[in-house]
C-alpha cells in the first residue's frame, strides 16, 4: 500500500506540473497577442496623427494662400482706388509760365519765317504801324531793310539806302500802302518761309539776315494796290 500511495502522489505532481506549464504558455501567448494589438493600435494612432497633421498642414497652407490672395486683391483695389482718386496734374502756375521755354508752332505763329521771338516781332510791327500812322518818316525809315525793293505794275525799283527812301517816301508809302499797314490786325498776318505779309501783299517783313533779333520791311508792292 505505501508504494501505491507514493506512485499516486508522483502522478498527481506530474499533472500539476503540466497544468502549470500549460497555464504559463497560455499566459505568454495572451501577453504576446496583447502587445501586438497595442503595437498595431499605436501604429494606427501614429498614422492617423500623421494624416491629421498633414491635413492641418494643407489647411494651413490653403489658409495662407487665401490670405495672400486677399491681401494681393486688396492691394490691387487700393492701387485702383488711388489712381481713381488721384486728380489730374494741376495747370502750370504763373511763375512757371514766366520761365523761358522753346516756342512751339502754336505759341509762335511766325516760326516758319525764321522768327524765334514772336513778341519782339509784334512790338516792332506795332511800332512801325504807329510811325506810319503818325507820318513820322524818320522812324519809318529805321524799320526798312536796305536795299528795299519796290514793285509796281510796270517796273521794280530798288531803294539802296535811308537817304533815297526819305526822298521818295511819299511815292513809296502811298495812302493805300499806309492804310493797308495801319489797318492790319496782327492775328490776321499771313506767314510763310519768305516772311510776314501785310494786307493782300502790299508789304512784306522778315527778320534780319545778320541779326535775327531785328525785323523790318524788305519789299513793297504798289501793283497790288493798283489792281
Amino acid at each position: 500500500m505505501p508504494k501505491k500511495h507514493e506512485f499516486g502522489n508522483q502522478k498527481l505532481s506530474r499533472r500539476l506540473s503540466l497544468t502549470a506549464i500549460l497555464l504559463t504558455l497560455t499566459f505568454v501567448a495572451l501577453t504576446g497577442c496583447g502587445q501586438d494589438k497595442n503595437a498595431e493600435t499605436s501604429n494606427t494612432g501614429s498614422s492617423t496623427s500623421v494624416m491629421e497633421n498633414g491635413t492641418d498642414t494643407n489647411r494651413s497652407g490653403l489658409a495662407q494662400n487665401d490670405k495672400a490672395a486677399k491681401e494681393s486683391h486688396n492691394a490691387e483695389n487700393s492701387d485702383n482706388d488711388t489712381q481713381k482718386s488721384t486728380p489730374a496734374a494741376p495747370a502750370a502756375s504763373s511763375d512757371a509760365s514766366s520761365s523761358v521755354t522753346a516756342p512751339s508752332s502754336s505759341q509762335n505763329p511766325f516760326e516758319v519765317a525764321g522768327i524765334q521771338d514772336p513778341k519782339a516781332f509784334l512790338n516792332t510791327f506795332k511800332a512801325l504801324q504807329k510811325a506810319v500812322a503818325d507820318n513820322d518818316k524818320e522812324k519809318v525809315a529805321n524799320y526798312i531793310f536796305y536795299p528795299l525793293r519796290v514793285n509796281d505794275s510796270e517796273k521794280s525799283l530798288t531803294i539802296p539806302n535811308k537817304k533815297d527812301f526819305m526822298a521818295k517816301y511819299d511815292q513809296i508809302f502811298t495812302d493805300a500802302i499806309r492804310e493797308a499797314l495801319v489797318n492790319q490786325k496782327t492775328d490776321d498776318l499771313f506767314v510763310n518761309y519768305q516772311g510776314v505779309m501785310v494786307g493782300s501783299g502790299e508789304m512784306w517783313l522778315r527778320r534780319g539776315t545778320d541779326n535775327p533779333k531785328l525785323f523790318g520791311v524788305f519789299s513793297i508792292n504798289l501793283e497790288t494796290v493798283a489792281n
